[in-house]
């Protein structure tokens, strides 16, 4: 459009069009996030190593219920043993196929949150097993 009179409310995008903007890290430190729709969950633990198996994938999550302390993500591929506090917003989440990341906290590179009542993962084990669900397992 010649004339677009919203033109001056627009934000202007900086990446060439077609073009996906990969997301910011947060100077903070946030357990999960949400959107609509989500294909994969990223799951970033403490290690350099970030996994983002498909929602396809996932057979099953198997939660502690309200005490929210724990739960393991079953996928066809790997199994991820969650431990934290809090954790009940994240599972029903996961559940609904709305969450697009997990992460574990590290202390390395954020101050531990002082909302008590805020979902928070004190540790992440990710099991990745070789040949599907039926091989031997590795740890990562």
């Amino acid at each position: 459009m010649a004339n677009d009179p919203l033109s001056q409310f627009r934000k202007a995008s900086h990446a060439p069009k077609g073009a996906m903007i990969p997301p910011t890290e947060a100077d903070e430190y946030v357990a999960f996030g949400t959107k609509d729709k989500v294909h994969r969950l990223r799951i970033r633990s403490a290690t350099p190593l970030v996994h983002s198996p498909g929602y396809n994938l996932l057979l099953d999550v198997v939660s502690d219920g309200q005490q929210g302390t724990h739960f393991i993500l079953v996928y066809t591929v790997l199994l991820v043993l969650v431990q934290g506090k809090n954790l009940q917003k994240m599972v029903f989440a996961l559940e609904n196929g709305q969450a697009d990341y997990i992460q574990e906290f590290d202390p390395e590179r954020w101050k531990k949150p002082t909302d008590e009542t805020a979902a928070f993962i004190e540790s992440m084990e990710i099991k990745v097993t070789e040949g599907g669900s039926t091989g031997a397992g590795k740890k990562h």
